[in-house]
C-alpha cells in the first residue's frame, strides 16, 4: 500500500523562515493568535514575535484588531464561515438574508468586522437579472463596505485610533493622517445619526450598498446586513422600502441572537 512520504526537516534550515510559517498555520488553523501565544509557540522572545507578526501584517496575512489580538488577513484564503465563533451567527442570520432579499429584490451579505477588515460570511443573491452576486468569502477594508462602516460607527474614538492612528495602522497600510482621520470620524458620527451606512462604488464599480448593523446580547454590535444593488438602481436605497426590510432583518437578527 503506498504511503504518504513524510518530509524531512532541511539541513540548512532558515529558523525566521520556518517561524513565520509556522505563525501562518497558527492563523489559519486557530483563527485568532495573541503575540504571548505566539512567542511561547515558536519559543523565542515577543519582541521577535511581534517583528514577524507585524511583517504578515505589512503583507496582508494578518490583521490585528482593537485587542491586540491577529487574525488572518486577506493573504490566508480563509474560509471565515468555517469559525467556531461564526458558524452559529451564519446559521441565525441566513433565514433573515432571505426574507430581506425576498422583501427588496437584491443581494443581502452579512459580514463581521476583524481589526480594520469586514468579513463577508455569506449572501443571498437578489431576483433581477441584473443582480449583485454573491460576496461569501470576500475580505475588504471596513471603512469602505457599508456593513463595515456601520459597525467602525458603534466604536469608541479611542478604539477607532488604536486601528487608524497606529503602528499596526502604518503596517496595514490604513493609517490616516489628522485630516483624513477627523473627516473620517466626522462620516461616523453622520452614521451613527442616521443609524445606517451607504457605499456606492468605494469598493467595486458599478455596486453600491446600504449597511446596518446587528446588535446582539447586551446592545454590542456583532455584525452587519447590507443590501447591495447596481449603481443604476442606487435610488432604491434611499426607499422607505429598503430601509424598513433592512432594519427588520438586523431587529430580528438581533432578538433571535439574544434568544440563542
Amino acid at each position: 500500500m503506498d504511503r504518504r512520504r513524510i518530509a524531512e526537516k532541511p539541513t540548512h534550515l532558515l529558523q525566521s523562515v520556518d517561524n513565520t510559517l509556522r505563525l501562518l498555520q497558527m492563523l489559519r488553523d486557530t483563527g485568532a493568535l495573541k503575540l504571548t501565544d505566539a512567542a511561547a509557540e515558536l519559543q523565542v522572545s515577543p519582541s521577535t514575535a511581534h517583528r514577524l507578526l507585524s511583517m504578515l501584517v505589512y503583507r496582508g496575512f494578518s490583521v490585528q484588531d482593537e485587542s491586540r489580538v491577529y487574525h488572518p488577513g486577506p493573504g490566508i484564503v480563509a474560509n471565515a464561515g468555517a469559525q467556531s465563533g461564526h458558524r452559529r451567527l451564519l446559521q441565525i442570520a441566513r433565514p433573515h438574508l432571505v426574507a430581506l432579499s425576498a422583501r427588496t429584490g437584491e443581494t443581502s451579505n452579512v459580514m463581521v468586522r476583524v481589526g480594520t477588515t469586514t468579513r463577508f460570511l455569506a449572501s443571498e443573491e437578489g431576483t433581477d437579472i441584473v443582480r449583485i452576486g454573491s460576496r461569501a468569502g470576500e475580505i475588504l477594508p471596513a471603512r469602505h463596505t457599508s456593513g463595515g462602516q456601520a459597525l467602525l460607527a458603534e466604536l469608541d474614538p479611542r478604539v477607532l485610533a488604536h486601528l487608524y492612528r497606529s503602528r499596526s495602522a502604518q503596517a496595514s497600510g490604513e493609517f490616516l493622517d489628522d485630516k483624513e482621520f477627523a473627516h473620517f470620524l466626522g462620516g461616523l458620527e453622520t452614521i451613527r445619526h442616521n443609524g445606517s451606512a451607504m457605499n456606492r462604488e468605494r469598493t467595486e464599480r458599478g455596486v453600491a450598498a446600504r449597511g446596518m448593523a446587528v446588535h446582539g446580547p447586551g446592545g454590542s454590535a456583532v455584525a452587519a446586513i447590507s443590501v447591495a444593488v447596481p449603481t443604476r438602481r442606487r435610488q432604491a436605497l434611499a426607499s422607505e422600502k429598503v430601509r424598513s426590510a433592512l432594519d427588520a432583518a438586523c431587529r430580528d437578527c438581533g432578538l433571535d441572537l439574544a434568544a440563542d
